[in-house]
């Protein structure tokens, strides 16, 4: 879906909105469109947003709770 989060890579410098890490150009970040937070890769928000993809790509039951 359009407003759904998604992992890309950082257009410009930035910080993570949970842990407050220095993100740099480049850098793989997970994008939440709708709320435009940025998040470091290695912050719980991007592991919540791995672990959900994850169980959506293997059509596990917790996939879209």
């Amino acid at each position: 879906m359009r407003n759904d989060p998604y992992f890309t890579r950082a257009r410009w410098p930035s910080l993570c909105a949970e842990t407050g890490r220095k993100i740099n150009k480049g850098e793989e970040i997970a994008y939440y469109p709708r709320t435009k937070q940025v998040f470091h890769v290695d912050s719980k928000q991007a592991d919540e947003l791995r672990a959900r993809d994850f169980a959506a790509a293997f059509n596990m039951a917790d996939a879209n709770y």
